[in-house]
């Protein structure tokens, strides 16, 4: 397998939750200017892509009419009972998380320490006193097949690109729905080292110090750890497959969130080239590492995410008025509840020492 020389590690599930749906969401609200007509009345939101191996996270806002009801706004939602079920009817209430890593959230996040598993059907029930019962379901994929991919550096459009030949395996048996993603995660790098069992935060000028005074002693090594901060930069990608869904989307020539396929080959291994924008890749401001996405998702997100693509390509040449949204699988709220499964990949382009 070609690498040009880039380190990366393989990774089958990572503990962590995508916020960007509720990027998604929250930026289609802004620019479609949402008026009262749009919300006959006040409601639920979730917004939430559950993933086989992450811990429970559920973002849920409601929405609220402001400016005498010309506009809307969202908000958090703590006094809400939320019960996720799984396909064996085992049920947990979650609980509405007060972490400080959420507090600029424009949603509440309800969670559990539980897992979610792949090939497994999930239901959400959400009770709120004033805004009634919401319900969403879905079912989390299994795992795709991935083979492998080769990585280079080329040019599209006169433009540096990082190239990836991504192989998988599709299903003979069921409607598969992939997509292929790629996103830089902003890390912070932070130093320590252990002196007589005790460990040290070098980063600190106490820290500093200490070990300018027992650098020297046997065993006392400056250490690294490399901390995700849960905030992502989307990166551009591009595709010439003909075969992909965006074939049907806008010209190849321009640049997608994301690249879909439905079944490209049914039971059979498939391989597509895609090309990410180097543009973040190194950045001293924002260091982080490049994770390469291959998804098995729910057909109700797959549309969901799709159409957003296509929203996002039309919005400029389409009346505002006449622009289409994306509509969720959300019983008496918005947004979506969907599933997926994924392989990834993780390269390191930014120095992080």
């Amino acid at each position: 397998m070609k690498n040009n020389q880039l380190s990366y590690y393989f990774v089958t599930h990572r503990s962590r939750h995508c916020w960007f749906l509720l990027l998604l969401f929250f930026t289609s609200a802004c620019k479609k200017n949402f008026s009262s007509d749009q919300f006959e009345d006040d409601k639920l939101v979730v917004l939430a892509e559950i993933t086989a191996g992450d811990t429970v996270k559920i973002p849920i806002g409601k929405t609220i009419k402001v400016e005498n009801g010309s506009l809307i706004r969202f908000e958090k939602v703590n006094d809400a009972t939320v019960t996720l079920t799984e396909t064996n009817n085992m049920s947990w209430v979650l609980q509405p998380s007060y972490s400080w890593q959420y507090i600029n959230n424009p949603t509440s996040v309800f969670t559990n320490r539980k897992r979610f598993k792949a090939n497994t059907r999930y239901k959400i029930e959400i009770n709120h006193p004033t805004l009634g019962v919401v319900k969403a379901e879905t079912h989390i994929p299994t795992i795709p097949v991935m083979f492998g991919i080769d990585t280079s550096s080329t040019t599209f459009n006169d433009k540096e690109v990082f190239a990836a030949n991504v192989s998988w395996k599709d299903s003979l048996d069921n409607e598969e729905f992939y997509i292929i993603e790629a996103v830089k995660e902003l890390v912070k790098t932070s130093h320590y080292f252990y002196y007589q069992g005790k460990r040290y935060n070098y980063d600190t000028q106490i820290g500093r110090n200490m070990y300018e005074q027992v650098k020297n002693t046997p065993g006392v090594h400056l250490l690294r750890d490399t901390i995700g901060s849960n905030k992502f930069i989307r990166l551009n990608v591009y595709t010439q497959d003909d075969r992909s869904e965006n074939a049907r989307i806008d010209k190849l020539t321009n640049p997608f969130r994301r690249i879909f396929f439905t079944d490209p080959v049914n039971g059979q291994r498939y391989t597509t080239r895609v090309y990410i924008d180097k543009h973040f890749f190194i950045d001293p401001q924002q260091k982080g590492r490049i994770r390469l996405q291959l998804k098995s998702v729910s057909k109700e997100l797959y549309n969901y995410l799709k159409l957003y693509e296509k929203y996002k390509t039309d919005f400029g040449s389409v009346p505002t008025n006449q622009l289409v949204s994306p509509t969720g699988n959300v019983q008496n709220g918005l947004g979506i509840f969907g599933g997926s499964a994924k392989r990834e990949r993780v390269y390191y382009f930014d120095s992080l020492l």
